[in-house]
């Protein structure tokens, strides 16, 4: 919107230089785009926020310029009452020529009609042309200058018509009929529809409400007899018929945006005035058809609360004097914290006490607010106790520190992923309303996340894919109802190791050994693999990890199919651990141990066993019969080939006998070892080497 400062200043005294001026309402929230000069006046382009229809005025922008420099307006020129008007003659239309009847009372609240005759159709006044002009706006006669200068001054949309070309003097407010149509003044015949409201005389269409009136009632040279219309349309109609003709006006731009209810009337009688003086007319007969304005907005100002909010101290005697600049009538109870606050009319966007925080903080300046953090009590994130939080984050700390990264996955996934990893779609938890296939239902596992994001880090080049991941997960219902439960996904893919030495590829056993570090470090336990059948592994490559009898958590190979579904050409492997189940095993004190006063004396074991036999079964029972004695006992190779029995695989194990105090003997440690190898001929008949 174009703001003249000549014009503006007929309202406050502008005492700022156009540039101080336009860099004072662009803080206080009316943004100038632009300063231009037209015939040597500085005129400002405003943009105005949808929310401040006050301000798409004349007198709403000089409001704001009198409460930014701490002026009054200048004595107001618009208080014209009827009596006001001088009637230069005697009135020869009777009172009943005008009839007004409003037929659609939710599209138009009121209608203020003044009938002005003898009025004498010329040019408007020079000075009044400038200013349109300044505004962007072209000049065509007095009377319908008149009315676009008032619609700039007050805001307030007007419209006139050639009385005695409509027809029996009616006006009805009504929603158009079917197909019926009006050529408007931009020259372009349109069609109507039901959804839209029209002025209308007796026999057709005269106006679109609120938009642009029609050319067959248009003021012209001919005219002598005026109808001024003022009205109150409803914003939400105005807006739907300009936007489905295409048809936007500087009416509709207000009445899209809410006018003041008390301007109406207001409105009508200045425009009125100024017929009468540049025009020549006499007022005949006024009618004003709806509903007179309401009761105004009272709101409820907590002042201690308005501090809260804002970070401020300001005192109840400071709030009244910002508020009072915009208008409002401020009343105080009991000690002046509560605040009864009376909203002006044209102020239609302050609805909320928080409406009256965001005026208080721009009245007062956004750079008097102290700057400072907001202050909130918040609850503990873990509900059980604060320490499973701490150790949660103990748990992304080790494996970040075992050389893994995190990842963050969605915790949606769509049925493909889940039939994809051998999960029960009837048994997952499905959203009602899904935004897309892709997410169609709540994880109940990581892995579909973690081989997602696998797949996306080998497209992009990634060599050593090392993934880790911490989430909540929604295993099957039990009972139809779903738990949300804590689990810790792993997933590696590519090298574990390269450099100009070697070209070490990740394994099941390099991640088995994440695993057990993990476990070790938080819970002072050793999981044991047991060879399962894993819904997503490779046959014969999975297997299920347990603690003393307790399930927690699955390991293995991605199968070859589901990888290649995922066009993933190396091979993968994922652990998935049930957090809640390994923190709640009791973690003892870490204790120091001093340094050993006698070496340690290794000796090698090589046996050959079933490929049946789990490797675990082996090392717990070399474990148990070595006893104390075993202080390390670590495999160190295993080998299929021509040397060991179909079916059947060679483990060597490296194993420190010692003894805290004395030097063991050869004949101690033979004895042991022989012992070792017995047990595990009688218990896997495995042949030693």
């Amino acid at each position: 919107m174009k703001i003249p400062l000549e014009w503006l200043n007929d309202y406050v005294t502008i005492r700022l230089t156009p540039e101080a001026l336009a860099e004072r309402l662009t803080m206080a929230g009316l943004e100038v785009t632009g300063i231009e000069r037209v015939d040597g006046q500085p005129v400002l382009d405003l943009e105005i926020t949808p929310n401040r229809a006050d301000c798409l005025s004349i007198i709403g922008v000089a409001r704001e310029v009198a409460v930014m420099t701490g002026q009054r307006l200048k004595p107001s020129k618009l208080g014209i009452r009827n009596s006001e008007f001088g009637v230069r003659r005697k009135i020869r239309t009777p009172h009943s020529a005008l009839r007004i009847r409003i037929e659609d009372r939710k599209g138009c609240q009121r209608y203020v009609g003044r009938l002005i005759e003898d009025v004498r159709i010329g040019p408007s006044p020079a000075w009044m042309q400038e200013r349109l002009i300044a505004c962007g706006l072209r000049p065509i006669n007095n009377v319908v200058d008149i009315t676009n200068y008032v619609l700039f001054e007050l805001g307030q949309p007007l419209h006139t018509f050639d009385f005695d070309r409509l027809t029996q003097g009616t006006v009805l407010v009504r929603r158009a009929q079917p197909r019926e149509s009006i050529t408007t003044l931009d020259g372009v015949k349109r069609t109507l529809s039901a959804a839209m409201l029209v002025i209308a005389d007796a026999k057709q269409v005269v106006a679109i409400a609120g938009v642009m009136g029609g050319v067959g009632s248009e003021v012209t040279g001919r005219t002598r007899r005026v109808l001024l219309e003022s009205a109150l349309f409803d914003p939400v109609m105005v807006r739907r018929t300009a936007r489905q003709l295409g048809l936007a006006s500087e009416s509709s731009y207000r009445f899209e945006r809410g006018v003041d209810p008390v301007g109406v009337e207001a409105a009508s009688a200045r425009a009125a005035s100024l017929i009468q003086q540049l025009a020549g007319g006499s007022l005949c007969v006024v009618r004003d058809v709806g509903a007179k304005p309401g009761k105004k907005t009272v709101i409820i100002l907590d002042a201690r609360q308005a501090n809260r909010w804002l970070g401020t101290v300001f005192p109840p005697t400071t709030m009244r004097g910002l508020l009072a600049k915009l208008s409002c009538r401020v009343a105080s109870s009991g000690a002046g914290e509560i605040q009864r606050v009376e909203i002006p009319s044209f102020r239609r966007d302050l609805a909320r006490d928080v409406d009256l925080y965001e005026e208080l903080a721009r009245l007062a300046g956004y750079e008097r607010l102290p700057v400072r953090l907001p202050s909130a009590s918040m609850a503990t994130r873990c509900a059980e106790s604060p320490s499973s939080y701490w150790r949660m984050q103990s748990l992304r700390c080790l494996c970040a520190s075992l050389g893994l990264t995190e990842t963050i996955n969605w915790a949606l996934v769509s049925e493909a992923e889940l039939v994809r990893c051998g999960q029960a779609t009837d048994q997952a938890v499905r959203l009602s309303n899904p935004l897309s296939q892709d997410f169609t239902y709540l994880r109940s596992s990581l892995v579909p996340g973690l081989l997602r994001s696998v797949r996306r880090n080998l497209t992009q080049g990634v060599a050593d894919v090392r993934l880790f991941e911490v989430g909540n997960v929604f295993p099957p219902r039990s009972k139809g109802v779903s738990l949300e439960v804590p689990r810790l996904g792993m997933a590696l893919a590519g090298v574990w190791v390269r450099d100009w030495r070697t070209n070490e590829p990740s394994d099941f056993f390099r991640l088995k050994g994440i695993v057990a570090a993990i476990l070790s470090r938080l819970c002072d336990a050793d999981a044991q693999a047991y060879p399962a059948e894993v819904p997503w592994s490779e046959p014969g490559r999975g297997a299920h990890l347990m603690i003393g009898g307790e399930p927690i958590g699955q390991i293995g190979q991605v199968a070859k199919t589901v990888a290649a579904d995922l066009d993933i050409d190396e091979n993968v492997f994922v652990a998935e651990l049930f957090i809640d189940r390994f923190l709640a095993i009791k973690h003892s004190a870490t204790k120091a141990a001093s340094p050993p006063m006698v070496p340690p004396v290794k000796r090698d074991l090589s046996v050959v066993v079933n490929d049946d036999t789990a490797f675990e079964a082996v090392h717990r029972t070399i474990r148990e019969v070595a006893g104390a004695l075993a202080v390390r006992v670590e495999l160190i190779d295993r080998y299929t080939g021509n040397q060991v029995p179909k079916d059947h695989h060679s483990l060597t194990f490296s194993i420190d006998y010692r003894d805290p105090v004395r030097t063991l003997t050869a004949e101690e440690i033979d004895a042991v070892h022989r012992h070792i190898g017995e047990a595990l001929v009688q218990r896997f008949s495995a042949q030693l080497r």
